[in-house]
């Protein structure tokens, strides 16, 4: 019994409807949240995201999958979610590995990876 989607045709419109409506949305959640995230990687990440899931043919799986995406897309577009819940998607990007870069190493980074000298 299918959630949203009684054919795959059907199914292939509903996503790639979302799919373009997520898209277009990202400018705005990143310019509305004030995310240090630029809009390219934001639509990488996005579109990650959507690679990942690829595999997946069960009509349910994939309904539900559309559900809670329009789900988090509706939460991001009225700012319920918080900033960090955005980040969460975000947390391996370009930005945020600069700015670990910047801060350079933690000094337990340096204890931790010393060779032991047992001489």
């Amino acid at each position: 019994r299918p959630i949203l989607s009684k054919s795959l045709k059907k199914q292939g419109k509903v996503f790639c409807h979302f799919y373009r409506d997520f898209y277009r949305e990202l400018d705005w959640t990143c310019r509305s949240h004030l995310l240090n995230v630029s809009i390219a990687a934001a639509r990488q990440k996005m579109k990650e995201q959507f690679v990942r899931n690829k595999n997946i043919t069960d009509v349910r799986m994939i309904d539900m999958l559309v559900v809670k995406g329009r789900m988090t897309l509706e939460e991001m577009h009225h700012q319920w979610s918080q900033d960090y819940n955005c980040y969460a998607y975000f947390d391996d990007t370009i930005t945020q590995k600069r700015k670990l870069q910047k801060k350079g190493t933690h000094s337990w980074t340096n204890f931790i990876n010393r060779p032991i000298d047992y001489g």
